[in-house]
Protein backbone atom coordinates (compact mmCIF):
# COMPACT_ATOMS: atom_id res chain seq x y z
CA UNK A 1 0.00 0.00 0.00
CA UNK A 2 1.06 3.28 -0.58
CA UNK A 3 1.88 5.93 1.69
CA UNK A 4 2.02 10.01 1.51
CA UNK A 5 4.74 11.87 2.45
CA UNK A 6 5.39 11.94 6.68
CA UNK A 7 4.13 14.59 8.79
CA UNK A 8 8.22 15.46 9.93
CA UNK A 9 9.27 15.58 6.96
CA UNK A 10 11.13 18.86 5.35
CA UNK A 11 8.72 21.62 4.38
CA UNK A 12 10.54 21.90 1.14
CA UNK A 13 9.46 18.35 0.51
CA UNK A 14 5.95 18.37 1.54
CA UNK A 15 5.30 21.67 -0.42
CA UNK A 16 7.20 19.64 -3.33
CA UNK A 17 5.14 16.56 -3.23
CA UNK A 18 1.96 18.39 -2.62
CA UNK A 19 2.55 21.14 -6.13
CA UNK A 20 3.58 17.27 -7.89
CA UNK A 21 -0.13 16.29 -6.78
CA UNK A 22 -1.70 19.14 -8.29
CA UNK A 23 0.09 19.30 -11.25
CA UNK A 24 -0.49 15.30 -11.64
CA UNK A 25 -4.48 15.60 -11.23
CA UNK A 26 -4.59 18.72 -13.38
CA UNK A 27 -2.86 16.20 -16.42
CA UNK A 28 -5.43 13.82 -15.70
CA UNK A 29 -8.44 15.85 -14.81
CA UNK A 30 -12.03 14.74 -13.73
CA UNK A 31 -12.59 13.93 -10.07
CA UNK A 32 -9.15 13.41 -9.41
CA UNK A 33 -8.59 17.22 -10.80
CA UNK A 34 -11.46 18.77 -8.89
CA UNK A 35 -10.54 16.55 -5.27
CA UNK A 36 -7.01 17.97 -5.71
CA UNK A 37 -7.66 21.79 -6.36
CA UNK A 38 -10.49 21.61 -3.70
CA UNK A 39 -8.19 20.50 -1.33
CA UNK A 40 -4.62 22.02 -2.90
CA UNK A 41 -5.55 25.07 -3.67
CA UNK A 42 -5.64 27.27 -1.24
CA UNK A 43 -3.04 25.62 0.79
CA UNK A 44 -0.68 26.13 -1.93
CA UNK A 45 -2.01 29.76 -2.45
CA UNK A 46 -1.49 30.46 1.54
CA UNK A 47 1.77 28.85 1.38
CA UNK A 48 3.25 30.54 -1.40
CA UNK A 49 1.64 33.86 -0.19
CA UNK A 50 3.77 33.13 3.23
CA UNK A 51 6.99 32.07 1.23
CA UNK A 52 6.99 35.89 -0.79
CA UNK A 53 6.95 37.62 2.73
CA UNK A 54 9.83 35.29 4.03
CA UNK A 55 11.85 35.96 0.72
CA UNK A 56 11.26 39.54 1.24
CA UNK A 57 12.50 39.53 5.09
CA UNK A 58 15.76 37.38 4.07
CA UNK A 59 16.55 39.67 1.35
CA UNK A 60 16.30 42.42 3.91
CA UNK A 61 17.94 40.52 6.75
CA UNK A 62 21.30 39.93 4.69
CA UNK A 63 22.59 42.74 3.67
CA UNK A 64 22.07 44.20 7.19
CA UNK A 65 24.11 41.00 8.74
CA UNK A 66 26.98 41.14 6.32
CA UNK A 67 27.47 44.92 7.92
CA UNK A 68 26.99 43.33 11.08
CA UNK A 69 30.39 40.74 10.03
CA UNK A 70 32.17 43.34 8.69
CA UNK A 71 31.83 45.96 11.61
CA UNK A 72 32.38 43.05 14.23
CA UNK A 73 35.49 42.39 12.43
CA UNK A 74 36.45 46.06 12.26
CA UNK A 75 35.88 45.79 15.85
CA UNK A 76 38.76 42.94 16.58
CA UNK A 77 41.48 44.40 14.60
CA UNK A 78 40.38 47.35 17.34
CA UNK A 79 40.46 44.95 20.07
CA UNK A 80 43.65 43.58 18.51
CA UNK A 81 45.28 47.01 18.15
CA UNK A 82 44.35 47.79 21.85
CA UNK A 83 45.01 44.93 23.81
CA UNK A 84 48.85 44.90 21.97
CA UNK A 85 49.29 48.69 22.96
CA UNK A 86 48.28 47.79 26.39
CA UNK A 87 50.82 44.75 26.78
CA UNK A 88 53.28 47.05 25.59
CA UNK A 89 52.90 49.83 27.67
CA UNK A 90 52.79 47.43 30.94
CA UNK A 91 55.85 46.09 29.82
CA UNK A 92 55.37 43.34 27.42
CA UNK A 93 54.97 40.60 30.58
CA UNK A 94 54.83 37.08 29.80
CA UNK A 95 52.83 36.79 32.98
CA UNK A 96 50.78 39.20 34.57
CA UNK A 97 47.66 38.69 36.89
CA UNK A 98 46.55 42.37 36.15
CA UNK A 99 46.53 41.80 32.60
CA UNK A 100 44.82 38.69 32.75
CA UNK A 101 41.48 40.22 34.51
CA UNK A 102 41.31 42.74 31.36
CA UNK A 103 41.85 40.36 28.62
CA UNK A 104 41.05 36.54 30.65
CA UNK A 105 42.36 34.05 27.78
CA UNK A 106 43.12 36.45 25.45
CA UNK A 107 40.96 38.45 23.29
CA UNK A 108 38.91 36.03 21.69
CA UNK A 109 36.13 36.13 24.00
CA UNK A 110 35.41 39.94 23.83
CA UNK A 111 35.33 38.95 19.68
CA UNK A 112 34.15 36.04 19.15
CA UNK A 113 31.05 33.44 20.27
CA UNK A 114 30.85 30.17 20.38
CA UNK A 115 27.58 30.15 18.81
CA UNK A 116 28.35 32.41 16.20
CA UNK A 117 25.83 35.14 17.42
CA UNK A 118 27.32 38.56 17.20
CA UNK A 119 24.62 40.37 19.35
CA UNK A 120 26.20 40.32 22.88
CA UNK A 121 29.74 41.39 21.19
CA UNK A 122 28.71 45.16 21.85
CA UNK A 123 27.96 44.27 25.56
CA UNK A 124 31.40 42.31 26.13
CA UNK A 125 33.12 45.37 24.34
CA UNK A 126 31.50 47.90 27.09
CA UNK A 127 32.36 45.81 29.67
CA UNK A 128 36.22 45.51 28.93
CA UNK A 129 35.77 49.22 27.95
CA UNK A 130 34.73 49.70 31.58
CA UNK A 131 37.66 48.02 33.13
CA UNK A 132 40.11 49.91 31.03
CA UNK A 133 39.15 52.83 31.91
CA UNK A 134 38.79 52.08 35.80
CA UNK A 135 42.45 52.01 36.18
CA UNK A 136 42.61 48.28 36.96
CA UNK A 137 46.06 47.62 35.93
CA UNK A 138 48.81 49.48 38.32
CA UNK A 139 51.60 49.68 35.46
CA UNK A 140 48.60 51.28 33.02
CA UNK A 141 49.13 55.13 32.97
CA UNK A 142 45.36 56.57 33.18
CA UNK A 143 45.60 58.57 29.89
CA UNK A 144 46.70 55.68 28.13
CA UNK A 145 44.37 53.37 30.15
CA UNK A 146 41.40 56.05 29.02
CA UNK A 147 42.57 56.00 25.40
CA UNK A 148 42.37 52.88 25.21
CA UNK A 149 39.09 52.54 26.71
CA UNK A 150 37.82 55.09 24.05
CA UNK A 151 38.79 52.82 21.06
CA UNK A 152 37.13 50.00 22.46
CA UNK A 153 33.87 52.14 23.68
CA UNK A 154 33.69 53.02 20.04
CA UNK A 155 34.21 50.03 18.46
CA UNK A 156 31.48 48.78 20.85
CA UNK A 157 28.83 51.19 19.77
CA UNK A 158 29.59 50.93 15.86
CA UNK A 159 28.63 46.80 16.25
CA UNK A 160 25.71 47.84 18.49
CA UNK A 161 24.16 50.27 15.56
CA UNK A 162 24.37 47.58 13.12
CA UNK A 163 23.14 44.52 15.44
CA UNK A 164 20.16 46.93 16.37
CA UNK A 165 19.49 47.33 12.56
CA UNK A 166 19.16 43.70 12.31
CA UNK A 167 17.30 42.40 15.68
CA UNK A 168 13.51 43.60 13.29
CA UNK A 169 14.07 41.97 10.40
CA UNK A 170 15.73 38.64 11.86
CA UNK A 171 12.47 38.69 14.50
CA UNK A 172 10.14 38.86 10.94
CA UNK A 173 12.20 36.40 9.20
CA UNK A 174 12.24 34.07 12.41
CA UNK A 175 8.70 34.42 12.67
CA UNK A 176 7.71 34.09 8.98
CA UNK A 177 10.01 30.79 9.43
CA UNK A 178 7.96 29.09 11.91
CA UNK A 179 4.51 30.17 9.93
CA UNK A 180 5.90 28.20 6.77
CA UNK A 181 6.78 25.18 8.76
CA UNK A 182 3.24 25.47 9.95
CA UNK A 183 1.47 25.91 6.64
CA UNK A 184 3.53 22.84 5.46
CA UNK A 185 1.88 20.55 8.28
CA UNK A 186 -1.43 21.95 6.70
CA UNK A 187 -0.52 21.08 3.75
CA UNK A 188 0.56 17.76 4.68
CA UNK A 189 -3.01 16.78 6.66
CA UNK A 190 -4.73 18.26 3.14
CA UNK A 191 -2.36 15.70 1.13
CA UNK A 192 -3.72 13.18 3.68
CA UNK A 193 -7.50 14.08 3.35
CA UNK A 194 -7.07 14.45 -0.57
CA UNK A 195 -6.24 10.76 -0.32
CA UNK A 196 -9.03 9.91 1.60
CA UNK A 197 -11.55 11.50 -0.55
CA UNK A 198 -9.76 9.51 -3.98
CA UNK A 199 -10.18 6.25 -2.02
CA UNK A 200 -14.15 7.16 -1.01
CA UNK A 201 -14.73 7.92 -4.36
CA UNK A 202 -13.69 4.40 -5.98
CA UNK A 203 -10.00 5.52 -6.72
CA UNK A 204 -7.46 2.02 -6.16
CA UNK A 205 -4.59 2.24 -4.25
CA UNK A 206 -2.31 2.65 -7.82
CA UNK A 207 -4.47 5.35 -9.05
CA UNK A 208 -4.33 7.18 -5.95
CA UNK A 209 -0.25 7.10 -6.25
CA UNK A 210 -0.56 7.72 -9.80
CA UNK A 211 -1.57 11.10 -8.59
CA UNK A 212 -0.05 11.64 -5.28
CA UNK A 213 3.67 10.40 -4.60
CA UNK A 214 4.19 7.23 -2.90
CA UNK A 215 6.65 7.66 -0.36
CA UNK A 216 6.37 4.27 1.17
CA UNK A 217 9.66 2.74 2.47
CA UNK A 218 10.93 0.50 -0.23
CA UNK A 219 10.28 -3.22 1.17
CA UNK A 220 13.63 -5.39 1.23
CA UNK A 221 14.16 -7.88 -0.62
CA UNK A 222 14.81 -11.40 0.80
Amino acid sequence: MGEVIRKDAPADDIIGDVRATLQSASAKGGPLRELAEQRLVPVLTLFDGVEAQRNAARSEAEPLLAKVEAESARADDALGKVADDVWNAVGRPSADPALSILFPGGVAYFADNEDGDLTGQPDRLEVLAQLLGSGIHPKLSLDKAQAAAAEVKSAAAAVRSTVEATRLPLERLSVLDRIRASVAKSAHIELVHLKRLYRAAGFSEAEIHAVIPDRGRARRRL
